[in-house]
């Protein structure tokens, strides 16, 4: 991972930092039905989504997730393996169930109600944020649909959720409902992180120049 990309402002940044070195050293272990895939070389990439993801939420969620992956390096389980076959129970399920079910860690029901319910939130939220900023949505993954070609936000979504640990999705969960009880959309802040690594001054900036054609 290129150092001259990474964000060092704040204690916070350093922990999700962190997080993303265990992620990309998995990420580029993952091995693909057909062979390795061109964005596990695109570190660039890579940084900016996850960093714009995780940067919305509280530094405990954070080091939670950070617990729940170095469980998972002494277990010697690949999270982000395990986040694409959970997402092939939906893009490609005949074989998911032949080939992958088998070997899946089987989230516990409260696990799968965590799920649903930061799901509801998420999903709510890119759909509230696509129908104001549709020229930034047009460039993101589609809402829902399971094509395996072009996996949908919502697939993609509880396929990561179910790597993640019950304590982690409680928290989760918890800080997302505050964030909304606060007015605060957690897509609109993602996206926002995400437009400012690319050089856009803001969402309004970033919207307005897609629609126009100049990015």
């Amino acid at each position: 991972m290129r150092d001259d990309i990474r964000r060092t402002a704040t204690p916070k940044d350093n922990l999700i930092n962190e997080i993303i070195d265990i992620e990309w050293n998995m990420f580029d272990k993952v091995n693909n039905i057909g062979g390795r895939a061109g964005c596990q070389d695109d570190g660039w990439t890579f940084y900016v989504n996850r960093f714009s993801q995780f940067a919305i939420y509280n530094v405990d969620v954070l080091t939670m997730y950070r617990a729940d992956l170095a469980e998972a390096q002494r277990q010697g389980r690949n999270l982000i393996t395990e986040k694409y076959a959970y997402m092939m129970e939906f893009t490609d399920k005949a074989n998911y169930d032949a080939n992958l079910k088998a070997y899946m860690p089987v989230p516990s029901a409260e696990k799968l109600d965590l799920v649903e319910k930061i799901l509801r939130i998420l999903v709510t939220k890119e759909a509230e944020f696509a129908q104001e900023y549709p020229g930034i949505s047009g460039n993101s993954r589609p809402l829902t649909g399971t094509n395996k070609m072009d996996v949908s936000f919502m697939i993609y979504t509880i396929g990561e959720l179910k790597t993640y640990s019950e304590r982690t999705l409680a928290a989760m969960y918890a800080a997302l409902t505050e964030m909304i009880a606060k007015g605060i959309s957690p897509s609109y802040m993602i996206h926002k992180n995400t437009v400012e690594f690319y050089g856009y001054d803001d969402i309004e900036d970033a919207e307005n120049k897609i629609l126009s054609g100049r990015i």
